[in-house]
């Protein structure tokens, strides 16, 4: 065989040069498929949402009302002007070991719960990763919702879109860690600890616990218990004030259209009775029954009567004019209509009354509250 001269074995070695540098060429762009694989294998474990919710409080015979601010709001707290409750952003983690969530939030309702001392932490709702320990036992850290209450401060969580007063006064998110179980397909729960952020529970050294127990017998039948429980006097405060927080929630469809809900709050704190018996256990109450009637997959409507009763003012404080602290009872009635899954508008009527004489309303001249609230939102 002839031997090829030297311009075709240059020819030959360009040729193998080339076929080398395609090879690595597809050999990088593998590479670079893996990482992208990797890269979009890890989005695709999370999820992100918008929700925004707008109001208009319209207060009935307020006309010598001078404060803008309805007293006891979770939410929709200023009246007679078009404002926004809600601006935020979420952002969640799942995985099959390791989970996440993050959510900032903006408007009237985070300047309502925080205390003055807490503001960092309005505009944050949720802040908090966890990881799964075995099958159905997840342990979780950071700013961690408390399960007390049927309630939210978003009205797009709730049938009726305020919050009672009861729900104003129930304890709220824990800077902590949390430990939940999922025992069977019917019972599950857990134990929170760290410290709560309300207004009612001001953040102190001292750590706050909390139990959560679900049972669910049957598909149309939930029962919750929830508590929280701690000491809630200042760092340095000779006496103690142990509080035991107690919420039962109930959820029963009777019919597929139909939902009804009881909550009932008991709540005892020690050393904490009016004068003269300031080293007694001082009480509270509060509950609301609620109904909802689905009548299609676009209009529902929801009735609620509430009440709330903390003789000693321990956690509402004492009214100078009744010596005593707050009772309310009232009832409300909404009316709401969805014209996409994803968003909703609200028409609602509230009636309060207080305790006689105690003129917790309308710049504490009237014992009596009336609104029409209307509210809006999205939440995609």
């Amino acid at each position: 065989m002839k031997k090829p001269n030297s311009k075709q074995a240059a020819f030959i070695f360009f040729l193998i040069l080339c076929t080398v540098a395609l090879q690595a060429q597809h050999t990088g762009d593998s590479l670079s498929d893996q990482v992208k694989n990797q890269i979009f294998g890890r989005l695709k474990n999370f999820s992100f949402g918008f929700y925004v919710d707008s109001y208009y409080n319209m207060t009935l015979n307020s006309s010598h009302d001078t404060s803008n601010i309805v007293p006891f709001s979770s939410n929709c707290p200023i009246q007679n002007q078009i404002r926004m409750n809600i601006a935020a952003f979420e952002l969640y983690y799942n995985a099959e070991k390791v989970r996440g969530k993050f959510v900032i939030q903006y408007g009237d309702a985070p300047n309502l719960l925080a205390s003055p001392s807490s503001q960092w932490i309005k505009t944050i709702r949720q802040a908090n990763f966890g990881f799964r320990m075995t099958n159905g036992i997840w342990i979780d850290f950071g700013y961690i919702f408390n399960p007390v209450g049927f309630e939210s401060s978003w009205a797009v969580n709730n049938r009726i879109s305020f919050v009672s007063i009861g729900g104003y006064f129930e304890p709220g998110s824990v800077l902590g860690t949390k430990l939940s179980c999922k025992f069977s397909e019917k019972f599950s729960g857990g134990f929170m600890i760290g410290n709560p952020f309300s207004i009612a529970y001001a953040q102190n050294t001292h750590m706050a616990g909390i139990i959560f127990l679900t049972y669910q017998p049957t598909r149309n039948l939930s029962v919750n218990y929830n508590n929280f429980f701690g000491n809630q006097a200042l760092k340095n405060a000779r006496i103690k004030n142990n509080i035991l927080y107690n919420n039962l929630i109930i959820t029963y469809y009777p019919l597929k259209k139909l939902e009804l809900v009881g909550q009932l709050d008991f709540a005892g704190q020690t050393n904490s009775r009016r004068a003269p018996d300031t080293a007694q256990i001082a009480t509270m109450f509060s509950g609301l029954l609620q109904a909802r009637y689905q009548f299609n997959a676009h209009f529902s409507t929801t009735a609620r009567y509430e009440f709330f009763n903390d003789p000693d003012g321990y956690l509402s404080g004492v009214n100078i004019m009744t010596n005593r602290g707050l009772q309310t009872d009232g009832f409300a009635f909404s009316i709401e209509y969805k014209p996409v899954t994803f968003g909703y508008l609200r028409l609602a009527y509230r009636y309060l009354a207080s305790y006689p004489g105690s003129k917790e309303f309308h710049n504490k001249e009237s014992d009596n509250l009336q609104s029409i609230i209307f509210t809006t939102g999205v939440r995609f």
